[in-house]
């Protein structure tokens, strides 16, 4: 039903809070509005016998955690900051606010059924939780929703991509149709769950690319599994890929070349959204060469050469996006911990 956004951001901060209150989503961009953050999640939590509620913020490399009391008006303030899409949460039933870029609130209700936990933990709140039921079917959770610990890295390099990711959804408008292509897509796992997280805003037609076909037939079987629509997975280099349509374009991990391959294509259908994280470099023969006659501490030190190469050869994939008209930021995806190749280039087109 229409409301005006007025009443609509009333009843969401009165629902915030009842004593029903489980959690509260905050995505997307009101035209004509830059929020500061480009996610804030609102739970409740008990500090020395008092319920709060918490607000983390955020900016797409950071969280940012505050307490509130209940009723406070900065919870209300964070209601008005600019967001687009909202969801209210509670025990019983789910309030939602989507505010059309006419300036209208289309708000709805549907029913659900939660539990209302007030530890204060301190545990980072995850963009797609252990229990969505997309990692049941990929295999990494287990019968209680909770991630295996053998696929705890590919959940948090998940997580991550995700949280970089956001930032750069504003290019879109909330419910329209958003093309993703994901080139080497692998067991498809981070196409999957990309897909499923998109979903809740956008309508985001999804294909992966994938040169093995048993990987392809394995990510095809699992889209079906989950009961998602609007994904296909299909056999193909990334060289080869077909030029067309393509919003976001994801790139994780192809090996040596097809790095730089990815970014060609890129640029070449217009994505409006690069995320590509490199892999191993192997093409380093002549590169040495070159170096080390410019350089006459380099090919010396094997280590130290790959590591310079590395870089040298990322900052200038990040050049030619630039070049091609985007903005680039290269930041660290996860943790080394997680993997060794923990660069992602982010690539916004102007």
């Amino acid at each position: 039903m229409k409301q005006t956004i007025d009443q609509a951001i009333l009843e969401a901060a009165n629902r915030i809070s009842r004593d029903d209150f489980v959690r509260a989503v905050l995505t997307g961009r009101r035209r004509g509005f830059e929020p500061r953050y480009s996610r804030v999640d609102l739970r409740p939590v008990e500090i020395k016998g008092e319920v709060k509620i918490q607000i983390v913020s955020h900016d797409g490399k950071k969280d940012f955690t505050t307490n509130h009391d209940v009723g406070s008006k900065d919870v209300e303030e964070i209601l008005n900051s600019g967001f687009a899409n909202i969801i209210v949460e509670g025990t019983s039933e789910s309030f939602q606010i989507q505010i059309t870029k006419k300036e209208e609130a289309i708000t709805g209700i549907s029913k659900t059924k939660l539990e209302r936990v007030l530890d204060h933990d301190h545990k980072k709140v995850r963009l797609l939780p252990e229990s969505h039921p997309i990692f049941h079917v990929l295999g990494m959770s287990d019968g209680k929703g909770l991630i295996k610990p053998t696929s705890r890295d590919k959940y948090i390099q998940i997580d991550q991509l995700l949280r970089i990711m956001e930032p750069t959804l504003s290019k879109f408008e909330v419910g329209s149709r958003m093309k993703v292509v994901d080139l080497a897509s692998g067991s498809g796992a981070l196409t999957l769950a990309v897909h499923a997280y998109l979903s809740e805003v956008f309508q985001p037609p999804t294909v992966g690319i994938e040169r093995n076909s048993d990987l392809v037939n394995k990510s095809s079987e699992s889209a079906k599994r989950a009961g998602l629509s609007g994904i296909a997975f299909q056999v193909g280099e990334i060289k080869g890929a077909p030029n067309g349509e393509a919003d976001l374009v994801l790139a994780l991990h192809a090996c040596d070349t097809a790095t730089d391959d990815a970014i060609d294509y890129a640029i070449r259908v217009g994505a409006k959204v690069a995320l590509i994280v490199p892999c191993c470099h192997q093409s380093r023969g002549a590169d040495i060469e070159e170096m080390a006659t410019r350089f006459p501490f380099f090919g010396k030190d094997g280590i130290i050469d790959e590591r310079l190469l590395d870089l040298a050869t990322d900052a200038s994939r990040g050049e030619r996006l630039r070049v091609a008209g985007y903005s680039v930021d290269i930041v660290e995806f996860v943790s080394d911990e997680h993997t060794a190749r923990n660069l992602l280039i982010r690539a916004v087109r102007k």
